[in-house]
């Protein structure tokens, strides 16, 4: 075992003072034997927690400095053996006036930690602690949400972004159309299935403007913008879907096709939400979808298309073209790989379990978020052609799962798809894809003056890539975030 010293973070829960419960945090107030109910919006915005950056431990107490002895380093092309030490949160090679402890990493490999481009598990307090925990055992310390309910993320504000848990951004309800994707997801599984055993009954319509905000109109967005922003979100996210079948979606009326925003109202709503400062994520399905976000010049795409086919799709409207792959370096649009979203067997986090496909896919697999297996396998050719492209021509490449418990799955699976060596691999996932997360911080590096988080794995995953699943130390800005013996973290 290495020597350490394990930093105990006490995780703040839900108040249960005065018989409150999570449905009174979350504004719902349940009257009379009918359970009949009123719902009251929460009208501050969410206050999301900043992170330390040093000097000061999360309970107040000066931080401590370590002197990091026997490691070897990733430099970003090999393992080097150093001592680093850490200073106010950051790494330095400067020995401190005063050293706190050494800690021996006993010849163990040091990388930074991993990211988690795209994931909704983090949404609410019901089951933050075990989501967190699973974060940190396999070593991913950053998650992006690109979807998600501003009321549940205030419930869990001063519980993340903090230097011994994980950091998350989040993009609140994204944009589509009436009948759009997300919406029968929200109103006719997640409703039922996911959300009445966690905040109770809700009425159809509940998640309207929470879940998901709808745009069939310029009008619409004029209307709704101010309340979008108020919602304080890192990122804005728009739902493209099958956007080369706008004039389908137009005959079907109120039929049910799977449709996004339309396309002609998506280069004004990117450009507002630039004007407004911020990030916007495309989810796309089709090749027309991945085109029509780079036209209309977001800043990062959600999904490579193949991540998602329904069974009577056409395999060649998945699939990327050598001039999509030069444009989308051109702009410097970041992708998401997610290749694992439906995958057969994969379990994800444990919340979805309708009975029924909540994409319609009509799955045979053993969960609702995957394909029959015969689908997959074509999925699996696209999502290899198309991200085999995209490394090729230079794209921005980021490691995001979706559905998975965390982005280890996804990373695993990349690995399995052989598309990249075990040196691309790793930088992808502990360099890249932490930055386009958080471009702004100094992480994805273990160089001077970068934030102190890091990971020590007891093989080299150059030369064995499954050596990332055994992590013996974690250090996250100067807090040692070790699991031991009852996962000390969450205590």
């Amino acid at each position: 075992m290495l020597s350490r010293s394990i930093d105990c973070v006490k995780e703040m829960r839900p108040s249960r003072k005065g018989g409150h419960s999570l449905l009174v945090a979350l504004g719902i107030v349940l009257k009379g034997a009918g359970a009949a109910m009123a719902l009251v919006t929460m009208l501050c915005p969410v206050a999301f927690g900043q992170e330390r950056q040093g000097g000061e431990a999360a309970g107040g107490s000066q931080l401590r400095s370590y002197e990091l002895v026997n490691g070897r380093w990733f430099d970003g092309r090999e393992f080097q053996e150093a001592t680093f030490y850490t200073s106010d949160g950051r790494l330095t090679k400067t020995k401190p006036a005063v050293v706190d402890e050494r800690i021996d990493l006993k010849k163990g490999f040091v990388v930074p930690p991993f990211g988690e481009a795209h994931n909704h598990n983090v949404e609410g307090p019901w089951n933050l602690d075990a989501v967190v925990a699973r974060y940190l055992h396999d070593g991913v310390f950053y998650v992006k949400n690109p979807n998600s309910i501003r009321e549940f993320t205030a419930q869990i504000a001063t519980r993340i972004n903090t230097p011994a848990g994980i950091d998350v951004v989040f993009a609140n309800a994204g944009l589509t159309s009436s009948g759009g994707h997300p919406v029968l997801l929200y109103e006719h599984v997640l409703r039922e299935f996911r959300y009445r055993a966690v905040i109770g009954e809700v009425p159809a319509g509940w998640f309207n403007d929470r879940g998901y905000v709808v745009i069939d109109r310029e009008a619409d967005i004029q209307n709704k913008w101010s309340s979008i922003v108020a919602g304080k979100p890192d990122l804005f996210k728009i739902f493209l879907v099958h956007s080369e079948e706008i004039e389908r979606h137009r005959d079907a009326g109120g039929a049910h096709v799977r449709k996004g925003l339309d396309p002609g109202l998506v280069p004004g709503i990117v450009a507002r939400a630039h004007r407004a400062g911020l990030r916007v994520s495309a989810h796309v399905e089709t090749a027309a979808d991945f085109r029509l976000a780079l036209s209309a010049g977001v800043d990062e795409i959600a999904h490579v298309p193949g991540w998602f086919l329904e069974l009577d799709d056409q395999d060649s409207r998945m699939m990327l073209t050598e001039a999509d792959a030069r444009f989308a370096a051109q702009v410097g649009v970041i992708v998401t790989t997610t290749t694992v979203a439906m995958k057969p067997a994969e379990g994800g986090h444990g919340q979805h379990a309708p009975p029924h496909d909540p994409h319609g896919a009509h799955s045979q697999g053993d969960h609702a978020f995957s394909m029959d297996s015969m689908v997959w396998q074509r999925a699996k050719a696209a999502q290899r052609h198309n991200i085999g492209l995209l490394h090729r021509h230079g794209v921005k490449l980021a490691i995001g799962s979706d559905h998975a418990e965390t982005s280890l799955a996804e990373a695993l699976h990349l690995h399995e798809l052989g598309i990249f060596d075990n040196l691309t691999l790793l930088k992808l996932w502990c360099e890249d894809t932490p930055r386009s997360i958080f471009p702004d911080r100094k992480i994805g590096s273990l160089k001077e003056g970068y934030e102190a988080s890091f990971l020590v794995v007891r093989d080299n995953p150059l030369e064995r890539f499954e050596a990332v699943t055994q992590i013996d130390f974690r250090m996250k800005q100067g807090h040692n975030v070790t699991e031991g013996k009852g996962e000390p973290w969450m205590h």
